[in-house]
């Protein structure tokens, strides 16, 4: 069990990995030597095993038995199962969220998609996909709901990576998550459901045409 001191360390150490991560300086199916690793960030071995296990909760990593750890592969079989879940849990949040949602939240989504206009790196679009919509599903306040999107929304995320779709359409996801915006805005829960579903499903579509 990570000790309390070094979560924090652990925390930061998967957060600089998750960047190599998206942003291609380690590629899907890369091995991840512990003791290169070790050395290139500068950290410990404690700290380092533990940021490995928790991205691999995300889906970023995979654990090879005891022989250590390397870059998530995905099939195209485990993409449909991601956005099926999505297309499954997000309304869900969105529409236990709508009822709740504030000014407050709206702002911080369009804040999330005015920085995302302009930035290029994938890792930080990614970040950006994510704080959107936590911004518009936080309200719902159901918690293990938003856990489970949330980790669906990062391996989400290196799937996009691999297809070359996260920087390919972020003019097209800009204008699907400002519709999503506005019929929020609107308090027209049909209408933002099925700009959510339209946005996932046009996400999984070219993730699928990236791959091929």
């Amino acid at each position: 069990m990570i000790s309390d001191t070094s979560k924090p360390q652990a925390e930061t150490i998967a957060v600089k990995i998750r960047t190599l991560i998206l942003n291609g300086a380690l590629r899907p199916g890369q091995p991840l030597r512990q003791e290169a690793l070790s050395e290139q960030l500068g950290v410990s071995r404690t700290p380092l095993r533990h940021a490995l296990q928790s991205l691999a909760e995300e889906g970023l990593v995979e654990t090879i038995g005891y022989k250590g750890a390397r870059v998530a592969e995905l099939d195209q079989g485990m993409v449909d199962d991601l956005f099926e879940m999505r297309l499954v849990l997000e309304p869900l949040a969105l529409r236990s969220a709508l009822p709740q949602i504030t000014k407050l939240d709206l702002a911080r989504a369009e804040m999330a998609l005015d920085a995302a206009d302009a930035e290029e790196e994938p890792s930080r679009l990614s970040a950006l996909n994510w704080d959107f919509h936590y911004a518009l599903y936080r309200p719902s306040n159901r918690q293990m709901l938003l856990r489970t999107i949330e980790q669906l929304n990062k391996a989400s995320a290196l799937a996009e990576v691999i297809a070359s779709s996260i920087v390919a359409r972020p003019k097209k996801s800009a204008a699907e998550h400002r519709k999503l915006l506005q019929a929020c805005r609107d308090g027209n829960e049909t209408s933002a459901i099925a700009a959510l579903g339209e946005h996932l499903r046009l996400a999984h579509h070219d993730i699928r045409t990236g791959r091929e």
